[in-house]
């Protein structure tokens, strides 16, 4: 699966191939940095920024150690792969992230629950949560800068927004949070 194009002109893909591209490179190749990594995804047109590679390594689970023979080199446990993103922690993780940064305000009303975001953030904050797979969630509408998630029956809105309001604070997945496995 080629990546680039012909005019190596960046190529616009989705986080989640992304991180599969990432994952596969990985698994097949001896990357020993983050610099290297993203000379070889910059050679198939994918362009990101050290922050993103970096969180991006995160979430697909990569670990820099030492080969047998010394040498510096990212690997990715068995098991571990990038399709966790929508149901495992790196995808509560991210979901942790992505409410630190850009939740504003979050109201409830019985089963439903609108957060607040600075204009043109509501997509991706509404994206991360429907591929987190957090299991009280039924689904999501995003708009411009509000995001209304609907509660699944017999979920309070009050106690996800209680979720929402501990990650937008502290960055870190809420206690409580579980995705659907």
């Amino acid at each position: 699966m080629s990546l680039s194009n012909d005019d190596h002109r960046p190529v616009l893909i989705s986080r989640a191939a992304r991180l599969s591209r990432i994952s596969a490179l990985i698994r097949s190749e001896q990357i020993s940095s983050q610099a290297e990594l993203a000379r070889r995804l910059a050679a198939e047109g994918i362009v990101v920024s050290q922050g993103t590679l970096s969180r991006d390594l995160k979430d697909v689970g990569a670990a820099r150690g030492r080969d047998q023979l010394g040498n510096f080199q990212y690997s990715i446990p068995e098991g571990e792969h990038p399709s966790q993103m929508t149901t495992g922690l790196p995808a509560r993780n991210h979901l942790a992230r992505m409410c630190h940064s850009l939740c504003i305000a979050v109201n409830y009303n019985n089963g439903a629950v609108v957060i607040k975001t600075p204009p043109g953030a509501a997509q991706y904050l509404g994206s991360a949560i429907d591929t987190s797979g957090v299991h009280t969630v039924l689904g999501t509408i995003a708009g411009d800068d509000t995001v209304l998630v609907v509660c699944k029956v017999g979920v309070d809105g009050e106690d996800l927004a209680r979720l929402f309001r501990e990650m937008a604070e502290t960055g870190l997945p809420a206690k409580g949070l579980v995705a659907v496995n």
